[in-house]
């Protein structure tokens, strides 16, 4: 929950992903150009040592949770 009180959801890249670096970085770029209503909103996202996190909006019943772990 962001300090407004606003809910999301938060997608944190293993450690054992294939994903690198600039493949985050790529995706962070590529999904906040975007904005279509289908699609879920970026509102942030960490890249602190080997932290490496999405900030998504919250959609409810799981349906962001089940796209997040297609990696």
């Amino acid at each position: 929950m962001l300090s407004d009180g606003t809910v999301v959801a938060v997608k944190q890249l293993s450690s054992e992903s294939r994903q690198g670096y600039c493949e985050f970085l790529n995706e962070v770029c590529v999904i906040s150009c975007l904005q279509h209503p289908n699609l879920v909103k970026l509102y942030g996202c960490c890249i602190e040592r080997d932290q490496l996190m999405l900030v998504y909006e919250y959609l409810e019943n799981n349906n962001l949770s089940k796209a997040c772990f297609v990696w």
